[in-house]
């Protein structure tokens, strides 16, 4: 069958707002064999959210914005198709981009079967040939259909294939029914075995010619109609069914309506949540700022429903062609970073045989990606002024942080460590230029960002505890659970999770060292186990006679330092609530420079008393290629410290003997204590670091920071027993571990902790008011540390005890001079 493409485009361009005076589009042939829905029916067995796929975000290209820009068909020809390919292997592939999705316009008709075939004048030697050329470059392929019955296939009443005895007039619903947002086809009627049977048919066939991924339009409700006059969630179920059985990504389309995200995500990979992020400027733009800036509350809504299975599409993120995209540098930096603090699906629109250089880093910033695929989508502080705060709480101890300006003049932008669950200090990074910002107490200003611009940063806690709440995409339900909020009683962030079902469970993984499991009591809720890394520790009661806010129900600390699992399971009462979790995660374990485990390699100086700013005021530096450090360390990962500046070049980096990347460290101006490589989720045990100069003046060695299985126990631990006229100082913003310290005045009072392991490190501050301490391991005098700095220094150790017996120790400080004595945490070696 054979209609043209115009008819659907002249539809979406009126349920996108045309321009007046813009240009309709006349695409050769629009697809239109295909195929609509019926009826809100029951589940199916096949759940798209369960077959395998989308468990991160999709990465690729869409042909439709240059479709819609150029206003001809030339965007989806054998050879156009093949050029973005190749272009995409050069240039995007190694960063994660792998998908080819050819939209609308593809077909030539149908075959005698009701089945679409390619256009022959598009594809004249056949579309397998050009899926087959984008397979052997790696990547996957992508076609686009829309719901319903073709009325050519109905008329001629066309046979079903591999369906004996079914036959197009058995499926259509009666009377006729338009199917789609444009009218173009008749609804199916699902309730008739052959329909089904129908659609694994068309799956059949595209999974032999190797389309890996279908973009499925014009989903209703949603796509202009927000109701149920157009429904085609019976189309979404058959299409689901089909294709997840056959490994094929499906992705439904546009502007869909939320009220029904539930049954989005039980049968798609991926749902569009607004209209088409072209602008339909025909050889003008791509799309344009009102466009993207659309989004923000879109996102604020839709981000909670995202994760592995299925993700919320943006559209094609059309940020790579400079003056083409329509947008501002400051405006395609902040498209990108909202696409990827969504963990939206990553496809760009742009001609990527023409990528200018700025596009391109915006789209192979790896540590921008890194925040897409990591697949936990943030959500806003607020959206009550244009000036806004977005954040995602990573589990680990690290947030992503989006500043956002969308107004139209300059502004400063803040986010307070306080509004987003971080307690105590906190070191910055940008994520675009790639440097570390410093470490800060309380929050962190971008003053002055221009109008549209933005800042995406890794915001990593120093030490302390970290709050999730109960939305958070962290946390897993499985069962009836449900969110309550704006309940106005004093819940944090006025909202909970609640079931009424025994053995509904939530779980949530997160690396530190403890973590408490926060809740309301009251009446009507009653006992819940609690799991923890799949060990039953026991049985905690939520009753009360009268409603409790924010109680603390279980606690555990002194968890070897990593990654756990709390999992809590529902036993009786009529409820049970989840109001939020808050865990604990250690400082790293700062190694410098001058250390004795470090091994130099050739010709390395230390260069001491600088002033600039390093840890602990050195550096070591070499200027000879091929000189070397060796680090070798126990724990799950390790930062490489140092300073960037305009004499230093590129730097190989070695893990275990194994090639990981080389890292520049060049700089315009110099730069300190900056996190030049990163990595995480190393086995625990023994690893090693080994750095090779490259190229540059010089290569500097700062520091190592090591995520270490020690397990650091706060001042508040109720195993550390004080002894004399103790104090607890909190909320202190000095940036101490969990934001606080106990104190003394009084000479010969002690602190004592008993802890099992083979070491053991005594953290506290030091400054210009405190003395001598002793310290004592088994009763026994080891030394007497001076705790007093010319100037405050949080977070320092000052006494370390390595190569104990495994066992129990005991570890003992008395004051003995000065005005005061603090402690912050005690770590343990395991």
């Amino acid at each position: 069958m054979k209609v043209q493409y115009e008819a659907r485009n002249a539809a979406r361009l009126s349920a996108a707002f045309k321009p007046a005076g813009a240009i309709i589009l006349g695409l050769a042939l629009l697809l239109t064999a295909v195929f609509g829905g019926y009826g809100f029916l029951p589940p199916r067995v096949a759940e798209a959210a369960n077959n395998g796929l989308a468990l991160k975000p999709l990465m690729g290209w869409s042909s439709y914005s240059m479709q819609v820009y150029s206003g001809n068909g030339a965007w989806i020809t054998a050879a156009q198709i093949k050029a973005q390919s190749d272009a995409m292997h050069q240039k995007l592939q190694s960063h994660g981009y792998e998908y080819i999705n050819v939209d609308a316009g593809w077909n030539g008709g149908l075959d005698g079967y009701g089945r679409p075939v390619p256009s022959t004048t598009l594809y004249p030697n056949g579309l397998t040939d050009v899926i087959n050329y984008v397979h052997a470059n790696g990547q996957k392929f992508g076609l686009y259909f829309i719901p319903g019955l073709s009325p050519q296939a109905y008329d001629a009443d066309l046979p079903i294939y591999g369906a004996p005895g079914c036959s197009m007039q058995d499926i259509a619903v009666q009377p006729l029914t338009t199917a789609d947002y444009w009218g173009l086809d008749y609804k199916i009627n699902f309730g008739n075995a052959c329909a089904q049977k129908y659609i694994d048919s068309i799956a059949d066939l595209i999974d032999s010619w190797g389309v890996d991924f279908v973009k499925f339009d014009s989903v209703t409700p949603g796509s202009g109609h927000n109701d149920t006059s157009i429904d085609a969630r019976g189309d979404v179920a058959a299409w689901s069914q089909a294709l997840s059985s056959r490994g094929i990504w499906f992705e439904i389309s546009w502007a869909l309506d939320h009220n029904y995200v539930d049954y989005w995500k039980q049968y798609a990979n991926g749902w569009r949540v607004d209209w088409d992020v072209e602008c339909y400027c025909v050889n003008t733009a791509l799309t344009s700022w009102p466009n993207i800036a659309r989004l923000f509350p879109d996102a604020a809504v839709w981000w909670r429903d995202a994760g592995p299975g299925g993700w919320n599409d943006f559209d094609s993120l059309n940020v790579g062609n400079g003056a083409m995209d329509g947008l501002t540098q400051d405006e395609r930096q902040t498209a990108m970073s909202l696409w990827a603090m969504s963990s939206a699906q990553l496809y760009t629109g742009n001609d990527l045989t023409n990528l200018d250089a700025f596009g391109l880093s915006l789209l192979t910033n790896d540590e921008v990606i890194a925040v897409n695929q990591a697949g936990r989508p943030a959500h806003p502080v607020s959206t009550a002024s244009n000036q806004q705060v977005w954040y995602a709480n990573n589990g680990d101890g690290t947030y992503t942080v989006g500043l956002f300006n969308l107004g139209s003049s300059a502004a400063t932008v803040t986010v307070n460590w306080n509004d987003i669950g971080l307690n105590g200090a906190a070191a910055v990074r940008d994520l675009w230029s790639h440097n570390d910002l410093g470490s800060f107490n309380a929050g962190y200003s971008s003053v002055n960002l221009p109008p549209h611009a933005s800042r995406l940063l890794k915001v990593t806690a120093s030490g302390g505890s970290v709050t999730a709440n109960d939305d958070d995409t962290g946390v897993k339900y499985t069962g009836s659970w449900q969110r309550s909020y704006n309940r106005g009683l004093g819940d944090y962030q006025d909202d909970v999770h609640f079931t009424q079902a025994n053995n509904d469970s939530f779980e949530y993984t997160f690396q530190g060292t403890g973590i408490d499991l926060i809740t309301e009591k009251s009446p009507d809720q009653g006992n819940v186990d609690i799991y923890l890394d799949n060990v039953l520790k026991g049985t905690v009661s939520t009753y009360n006679s009268v409603r409790q806010l924010q109680q603390t129900v279980y606690s555990v600390s002194g968890l070897t330092n990593g990654t756990h699992t709390l999992k809590a399971v529902k036993k009786s009462g009529s409820y049970m609530l989840l109001d939020k979790l808050r865990f604990f995660v250690a400082s790293p374990v700062a190694v410098n420079d001058t250390d004795p485990g470090i091994s130099y390699s050739g010709a390395w100086s230390l260069n001491s008393a600088r002033g600039f700013g390093d840890y602990q005021d050195d550096v070591h530096f070499t200027q000879t290629n091929n000189d070397f450090v060796q680090y070798t360390f126990n724990g799950t990962g390790i930062d490489l410290v140092t300073e960037k500046d305009s004499a230093q070049g590129d730097v190989d980096i070695y893990i275990d003997n194994v090639f990981k990347q080389t890292v520049n460290i060049y700089s315009p101006s110099r730069l300190v204590q900056q996190t030049v490589y990163s990595i995480m989720g190393l086995t625990s045990g023994t690893h090693t670091i080994k750095a090779v100069k490259k190229s540059g003046t010089y290569m500097l060695i700062d520091q190592f920071k090591i995520k270490s299985p020690r397990i650091q126990y706060n001042d508040t631990d109720a195993g550390i027993v004080y002894t004399g006229s103790w104090s607890l100082n909190g909320n202190r913003g000095f940036g101490d571990y969990n934001n606080d310290v106990h104190f003394t005045q009084t000479n010969n009072d002690s602190l004592q902790f008993a802890f099992t392991g083979t070491g053991v490190e005594l953290i506290t501050e030091k400054d210009a008011s405190q003395g001598n301490v002793d310290i004592y391991i088994d009763n026994v005098l080891q030394a007497t540390v001076n705790t007093a700095s010319t100037t405050r220094q949080v977070n320092q150790v000052v006494y370390q005890a390595t190569g104990l017996t495994s066992g129990s120790h005991t570890l003992k400080a008395v004051k003995k001079s000065g005005t005061y004595m603090l402690l912050d945490s005690i770590r343990v070696t395991p």
